[in-house]
């Protein structure tokens, strides 16, 4: 099982539905699928590498900022959400109501979607 993790760049903190969501994903050792920006991004690897969960690759855009996972340079932006939507099997979204989590929800199926509003 493949998960996209997409979310805010607002975001300045996990709160507890989200840190239990993804605690699932890896109860379940899902692959989870990322990109590295700021925001949801970088706190969720943050946090994936605090508990030293392994199943995470890092799609990006040449920053080659890798929280020290397996990076996937997908060319210029947006690739690499529009890969990660292709390849995942589900999506986790944290969404605000921005334009960018907007774009990628509608790359996935609704039923396929998981979404939390921050």
């Amino acid at each position: 099982m493949k998960v996209f993790f997409t979310g805010t760049e607002n975001l300045k903190s996990l709160n507890l539905e989200i840190i239990e969501r993804i605690n699932t994903i890896c109860k379940l050792e899902g692959e989870i699928l990322i990109g590295n920006y700021r925001g949801f991004d970088q706190l969720a690897l943050t946090y994936l590498k605090l508990i030293g969960y392994p199943n995470v690759t890092i799609y990006e855009t040449g920053s080659k900022l890798s929280f020290g996972y397996q990076l996937v340079d997908a060319g210029k932006y947006p690739a690499q959400d529009i890969k990660m939507s292709q390849e995942a099997d589900f999506m986790l979204a944290v969404h605000d109501g921005s334009k960018g989590v907007a774009t990628n929800l509608g790359r996935m199926p609704r039923n396929r979607i998981r979404v939390i509003t921050v």
